[in-house]
């Protein structure tokens, strides 16, 4: 019972922020392209089924882009993991969702524009997971899972100024994937559905106004 309840107050608590943010702090549209660097992993909750991330999991790097309407943000994002063998699995997600910049401190960058902004994001799309790197064009042989995704992320970002930001975010999500080596088997579901956690470190290049 503990992980609907953390995951319902985790959505009240973007809800609430969203709800109260002012959109007058924010672009009315922000083009941007990001650096990503962390981790991620998961887990399963369908029974005797391998789920991609039990697999695919650990540090990784990674890039962002995405165009953001005011409070609606489509992007699209890349984690490339490592191991002790070195590069391994990957995570690519295509995301609509709704983002409000909250303003933090009287600092300002730029009219209406704060230097520290709170930015909390509920968010679904398709997701797709390799075992191994990506060798392009990415071809449907080389994914592992595919499926969707709801994610719930709660991010900061310092502008250095009106284009450049330093950032950090933590994303709490849930995944319903479908397997390549799943389907193949008889003794387990086509499918699995799980979790995962998702922690970055990030600079972002803006373009907008």
């Amino acid at each position: 019972m503990r992980r609907p309840f953390a995951t319902a107050a985790l959505v009240a608590l973007i809800g609430v922020a969203v709800g109260t943010a002012r959109p007058a702090q924010a672009r009315l549209i922000d083009l941007y392209a990001g650096a990503t660097a962390g981790g991620f992993g998961g887990w399963g909750s369908t029974p005797g089924t391998p789920d991609f991330f039990d697999k695919t999991h650990g540090p990784a790097v990674g890039f962002d882009l995405g165009l953001k309407l005011l409070v609606f943000d489509l992007s699209a994002n890349f984690l490339q993991t490592f191991n002790g063998n070195g590069t391994a699995g990957t995570l690519i997600q295509f995301l609509l969702g709704t983002e409000v910049d909250v303003p933090l401190g009287q600092t300002k960058i730029a009219e209406g524009l704060s230097q520290q902004v709170l930015k909390p994001e509920i968010a679904g799309g398709f997701g797709f997971g390799t075992p191994g790197p990506v060798n392009p064009p990415l071809t449907d042989s080389q994914i592992s899972a595919k499926g969707i995704v709801a994610n719930a992320t709660l991010g900061y970002e310092f502008f250095l100024n009106p284009f450049i930001g330093l950032g950090a975010s933590g994303t709490f999500g849930y995944h319903y994937f479908f397997g390549g080596d799943v389907i193949n088997s008889s003794n387990v579901q086509d499918h699995s559905s799980g979790y995962q956690l998702i922690g970055l470190g990030t600079v972002t290049f803006h373009l907008g106004y």
